[in-house]
C-alpha cells in the first residue's frame, strides 16, 4: 500500500482559489497532480472517541493528498481540540477583575498586535468554567 501525504497549500491549490474565485466551489473544481486530475476520498479520523470525516482529493499516480480551504480549516479546528484536550497548549494565567456587574481579564499586549477596536470575541462554553474565546475582525 503506498504512503499517502496530506500536502499544505501548494501550486494546485492555487489553481483552485483561482477558479473558487470565478464562483466554483472546491467539489466542482479538482486538483491536478502529475499532470492528472484528482479523485474525491472520504477520510475519517478518531481521537478520545471523537470521530472527525472530511474528503480529500487524492493524486491517482503517486496517492498524495489535499484538502481544500474549508476542509483544511475544519481539520485546524479538530487538532485545535486534539491539543485542548491533551493539555498541549500554551496557556497563560490571568487575574480575574470585578467591575461591581461582570467579570473580565486582560489579554497580553504581545497577544493583541492585530487586534483593533472593531474585533469581536466569539466565546464558546466547553463547560461550567471552560471557555474557548476566539477574537474574529468585524466584517
Amino acid at each position: 500500500m503506498a504512503q499517502t501525504t496530506i500536502s499544505s497549500y501548494g501550486q494546485e491549490q492555487k489553481a483552485q482559489d483561482k477558479a473558487a474565485k470565478k464562483g466554483k466551489t472546491a467539489s466542482q473544481s479538482p486538483f491536478r497532480c502529475c499532470s492528472e486530475t484528482t479523485r474525491k476520498a472520504e477520510k475519517k479520523m478518531a481521537y478520545k472517541g471523537i470521530e472527525y470525516n472530511y474528503e480529500v482529493w487524492r493524486c491517482n499516480a503517486c496517492n498524495k493528498e489535499y484538502l481544500s480551504p474549508d476542509q483544511a480549516g475544519k481539520m485546524e479546528r479538530f487538532l485545535m481540540v486534539e491539543k485542548l484536550l491533551d493539555d498541549r497548549l500554551v496557556s497563560l494565567k490571568r487575574k480575574m477583575n470585578f467591575d461591581g456587574k461582570a467579570f473580565f481579564f486582560r489579554f497580553p499586549k504581545e497577544l493583541t498586535g492585530s487586534w483593533n477596536r472593531e474585533s469581536n470575541a466569539e466565546i464558546r462554553i466547553i463547560g461550567p468554567e471552560s471557555f474557548l474565546v476566539e477574537i474574529k475582525p468585524n466584517i
